[in-house]
């Protein structure tokens, strides 16, 4: 048997890469590695600033600032709130110290924000008195939304004086409804609502005129109307629970 060897093919020698490529591949090497370390000082860049504002006390909270009191005092809705002191300012828990800022009956709502480096600020709406339910030794105080939020010994000023079941909060919406629907000047003349149901509220006014509401619909068409009947001369009596039938006596 007879074989035949074929002598290896050798590879044809690389040309050597012109200068001009030569310094194209370290531009791009150079850009590379810039690149690299730009990233790596960014990093630490992003990291350091989360360790400072998460983490490091540079930027605790070391103080609560309250706004939008009436007759609420600073202290009294920062000791609701609890904002826990110490604590990096970036971890607070806002909504949770809007949450007990709210616990308060005096509060209807609370805004609570960040004030850097190191203040929480929380920003309440107190209660607007609306109505007052006479009770032994004083009188409960209540807003539009039927809440009962304060205990007076005398009825504030500007306050519609309601003889309701102070538990009923429906019927007080109800009756709030129906202060709000008077001009202000006939509100002020306005001395008890009684209301033993929805449907049967009754005004009476400082010259003795019982004013029939009904219930609470149309009460601004049933403002208009008492308001016109009041200027009309003297009566006894006005019923605008049918207001576009009213009738006097």
């Amino acid at each position: 048997m007879t074989t035949t060897a074929t002598p290896p093919r050798l590879r044809a020698p690389q040309p050597r890469p012109s200068l001009a490529e030569q310094r194209e591949r370290h531009r791009r090497s150079r850009r590379r590695t810039v690149r690299v370390v730009l990233a790596l000082v960014l990093a630490a860049l992003v990291g350091t600033a989360a360790w400072l504002v998460y983490f490091s006390s540079v930027l605790d909270t070391r103080s609560v600032a309250v706004s939008g009191t009436r007759e609420l005092t600073a202290e009294q809705v920062t000791t609701a709130a609890a904002v826990p002191l110490g604590v990096p300012l970036a971890r607070q828990q806002l909504d949770a110290v809007a949450r007990r800022a709210t616990s308060l009956p005096q509060v209807s709502a609370a805004t609570v924000t960040r004030e850097w480096p190191n203040t929480v600020r929380v920003t309440v709406t107190e209660r607007q008195p609306l109505l007052a339910v006479a009770q032994p030794g004083g009188f409960l105080v209540v807003d539009k939304a039927g809440v009962v939020f304060a205990a007076k010994t005398v009825k504030p000023s500007g306050v519609v004086e309601v003889a309701a079941d102070p538990a009923n909060r429906p019927l007080l919406v109800e009756l709030g409804s129906v202060v709000l629907s008077l001009p202000e000047d006939v509100r002020g003349q306005v001395t008890s609502i009684t209301a033993a149901t929805p449907d049967s509220i009754q005004l009476k006014t400082t010259s003795g005129i019982t004013i029939i509401w009904g219930d609470s619909s149309q009460s601004a068409l049933k403002a208009q109307v008492a308001v016109a009947l009041l200027d009309a001369g003297p009566k006894t009596t006005i019923d605008v629970s049918a207001p576009h039938t009213p009738a006097v006596r």
